[in-house]
């Protein structure tokens, strides 16, 4: 067992979404500068009371980088559901428990992450929420795996899902 979840046994947990939005090649990723966490992250946040996980990733894109993405695939297993009072949703990349530390906001918390595939166009307009973003930019394999402000979680994901270039064809 993971010393984290041994550590966070009884705190504060919440779901967040977060979309790892790639370009339809897999050759560049979308982030953004997270303004409070002071790194480069995929876009994401809390999952609405109202709202599917899947549906709050797209929101949470949208909403921090003025890019509309959508998921790519329903997930390994297709349950074949034909019942109107059941249906199967997107499924998530992964999962992940964050430790997030104390706030002026909020005690330390762990936020459960259900991490979405997304594909989205890499020409569309980017605009990033002043509220919460510092900057919105896509990256290549080798620019994330370069950054130092950002999350080991994010690097691993870039060179498992990014497709390597030898030249960047969007400059």
């Amino acid at each position: 067992m993971s010393s984290l979840i041994e550590y966070s046994a009884g705190m504060k947990k919440q779901f967040t979404a977060t979309g790892y939005v790639v370009n339809q090649d897999h050759t560049r990723m979308l982030m953004i500068f997270h303004k409070t966490l002071e790194c480069w992250l995929p876009p994401g946040g809390h999952v609405d009371p109202d709202e599917y996980p899947a549906d709050a990733a797209l929101r949470e894109v949208l909403e921090e980088t003025g890019v509309r993405a959508r998921h790519v695939g329903a997930g390994a297993l297709d349950l074949e559901l034909d019942d109107p009072t059941e249906v199967q949703l997107p499924t998530p990349l992964a999962m992940a428990a964050q430790l997030i530390p104390e706030s002026p906001k909020d005690v330390e918390r762990i936020h459960m992450d259900a991490m979405y595939l997304l594909v989205a166009d890499d020409h569309a307009d980017l605009t990033a929420l002043e509220s919460e973003v510092h900057d919105v930019r896509w990256f290549t394999k080798n620019e994330v795996l370069g950054l130092s402000e950002t999350k080991e979680g994010v690097r691993r994901f870039a060179h498992k899902q990014l497709q390597d270039i030898s030249v960047d064809p969007h400059g």
